[in-house]
């Protein structure tokens, strides 16, 4: 029965803005990638790359499921690759799977009914997964507080912004950016990145 469901996403690492209002330029984030290494060719028309020679040095990958061989093995749709989807008008929420209840910013109280709280989700066809806006208002049940989704404490388990990196077929928590690409990616002038991992 459980070949019925299909395969289960391995999962991505996403890369975004740590302000969540923030954007960077799509071109330029491209550009940007190819230069440090980390987009190798591309892989469709628009926002997919074969993964860089750079990314083992731009991502430290743990556990024994991980395998690539460099940009030949990504171009052979295997291994990891990376989308760079255009910004969008308004901070976006991606979550996944994976995605645990989020802390009220005032109280530290997890939200267990949140998914229920934010209905269906409203996915953009330029973004993977599940997807909505990031400017929902969720209420904590415990200090009443009411604030956006972007503002809730997410951890490493979903994320909001305008701008995002996906390095695709990555098990969340086996690959973390290195300073390196950090650094680059302030460079692009919407201020310093964060990280968190989404599966489908």
């Amino acid at each position: 029965m459980l070949s019925a469901l299909g395969s289960l996403h391995t999962g991505r690492l996403v890369l975004t803005t740590v302000d969540p209002l923030q954007a960077a330029d799509q071109a330029m984030t491209k550009a940007l990638l190819g230069e440090i290494g980390l987009a190798g060719a591309r892989r469709n028309a628009d926002t997919g790359f074969a993964a860089g020679a750079a990314l083992g040095s731009l991502v430290a990958f743990t556990g024994c499921a991980v395998q690539f061989d460099g940009p030949e093995t990504a171009m052979a749709d295997s291994g990891p690759w990376i989308e760079i989807p255009p910004a969008t008008a308004t901070p976006r929420l991606l979550w996944g799977r994976n995605t645990r209840p989020p802390r009220c910013q005032d109280c530290g109280t997890a939200l267990r009914i949140w998914r229920e709280r934010l209905a269906a989700p409203d996915e953009l066809a330029d973004l993977p997964g599940r997807s909505c806006d990031a400017g929902l208002s969720l209420r904590c049940d415990t200090c009443g507080t009411e604030a956006a989704v972007h503002r809730w404490r997410w951890g490493r388990h979903a994320g909001a912004g305008r701008s995002f990196v996906l390095i695709e077929e990555v098990f969340p928590g086996e690959a973390r950016p290195l300073p390196p690409l950090m650094q680059a990616l302030t460079e692009l002038g919407a201020g310093p990145w964060s990280f968190f991992y989404v599966q489908d």
